[in-house]
């Protein structure tokens, strides 16, 4: 019974490795984005495509991380 406890806690943790390793990455892409914005390299209804986001989404995620818009007047 032990070991196979021991098995199933390292397949568990495994997952859980995984799931945020790819939560991580997603946070990346997203900080990415929202500075390339926020330096008015690329507008908000690009990015917001990039990330498989509406805009609208995108907007609320970017204020919600600190930063504002300076490519698109009125956009945030």
């Amino acid at each position: 019974m032990c070991r196979a406890w021991d098995d199933m806690m390292k397949h568990e943790m495994k997952k859980g490795v995984k799931k945020g390793v790819k939560k991580g990455e997603r946070l990346g892409t997203l900080k990415t984005l929202y500075a390339l914005v926020n330096d008015g390299l690329l507008k908000l209804d690009e990015a917001a495509r990039r990330a498989g986001m509406s805009e609208e989404a995108f907007g609320r995620g970017m204020r919600k991380a600190g930063y504002r818009s300076t490519g698109k007047a009125g956009a945030l």
